[in-house]
C-alpha cells in the first residue's frame, strides 16, 4: 500500500507582511542578506527564498496519492494464480527456483503486477529473511534465502527482471492486458538451514484502493512450507542403474546413525 506523505496547509510558509526571521537555515540566511549586503543581496534573498519554498512543498504531499499511482485506477481487478511452485525440500548451498504465474482473468488491463513475499511470523522487512533474536548483532535481519542477480523476472526475459518496489518484500513486474499471464521466475539459493513459511500475496498495483481480486472477491496469496536440510540429499543406484536419490526417511535414519556414532 502507499505511505502517505502527510498534509501541509501552508500556515507560516507565506504570512502577511514582513517574513519571519528564523535562526537556521534559508530564512535566516536570506534576512541576513537583505539587512548588511545591498542591492545584490536583494537580488540573492529572493531566490533563497524560492528554494527554500520549493524544498517545503516538495517535502509535503499536501495529503495527496505520490504522482507515480495516480495512473493507477481504483477498482479490483480480477486475476487467477495458475501455478505457484517452489520445492518442499532443500539443500544449503544450492538454487533452486520458485515459480508463481498470474493470470488477468477480468475484463480491464491490471495497473501493475505486484508480488509481495514474506516469512510470516519472522519479524523482517526484506523479502526472504527473518529477524535473528540473537542480541548484540550489527544487522539482525538475516537471509534464509539468497535472492540470485536479475531475478525475480518474466519467463523468457532477457537482463535484468521484476524491478523492486519501495518495499524490500514486494517486486512489480508491469501491466498485465485481459487474458495475459504473467509467468514469473524467482532464483534464490538456500543459506540458513530450517523449516520455514515462505508467503506469497498478489497485487494490482501499490496505490490506494488499487486491488487484486480472485473468483471469490479475496486477494490471492499462498504459503509454501518449506525445510532447508545442511546436509547434501544422498543417492543410490536403482535397479534400472540409474543414480536416483534416496527417500526422506532413509536419509535421516542414516543421518541419526551418522551422529550417534560422532
Amino acid at each position: 500500500m502507499a505511505e502517505s506523505f502527510g498534509n501541509a496547509s501552508g500556515s507560516g510558509v507565506y504570512g502577511k507582511g514582513r517574513q519571519p526571521r528564523r535562526r537556521g537555515g534559508a530564512w535566516y540566511v536570506a534576512n541576513a542578506l537583505l539587512e548588511g549586503r545591498g542591492k545584490a543581496a536583494r537580488l540573492v534573498a529572493p531566490v533563497l527564498a524560492a528554494a527554500a519554498a520549493a524544498l517545503i512543498v516538495a517535502g509535503c504531499g499536501g495529503g495527496q496519492e505520490p504522482n507515480q499511482f495516480r495512473d493507477e485506477q481504483k477498482g479490483d481487478y480480477e486475476v487467477e494464480v495458475t501455478r505457484a511452485t517452489f520445492p518442499a525440500s532443500q539443500v544449503v548451498a544450492r538454487t533452486y527456483e520458485m515459480k508463481i504465474d498470474v493470470e488477468n482473468t477480468g475484463d480491464e488491463p491490471v495497473p501493475a503486477i505486484n508480488i509481495a513475499i514474506a516469512l510470516p511470523g519472522r519479524d523482517s522487512t526484506l523479502a526472504f529473511a527473518y529477524r535473528s533474536p540473537q542480541p548484540g548483532l550489527a544487522a539482525s535481519q538475516r537471509p534464509a534465502w539468497v535472492l540470485e542477480e536479475g531475478y525475480p523476472k518474466l519467463a523468457g526475459t532477457v537482463g535484468r527482471g521484476g524491478a523492486q518496489t519501495s518495499s524490500k518484500r514486494t517486486f512489480q513486474f508491469g501491466t498485465l492486458a485481459p487474458g495475459q499471464t504473467a509467468r514469473t521466475v524467482w532464483r534464490v539459493t538456500a543459506i540458513q538451514p530450517g523449516d520455514f513459511d515462505l508467503s506469497w500475496r498478489i497485487e494490482a498495483g501499490l496505490g490506494l484502493g488499487v486491488n487484486a481480486v480472485d473468483r471469490s472477491g479475496e486477494t490471492p496469496a499462498g504459503l509454501f512450507e518449506v525445510s532447508i536440510n545442511n546436509r547434501p540429499r544422498l543417492t543410490e543406484i536403482d535397479d534400472q542403474g540409474r543414480i536416483v536419490p534416496i527417500s526422506p526417511d532413509e536419509q535421516r535414519r542414516l543421518e541419526i546413525e551418522e551422529e550417534s556414532s560422532e
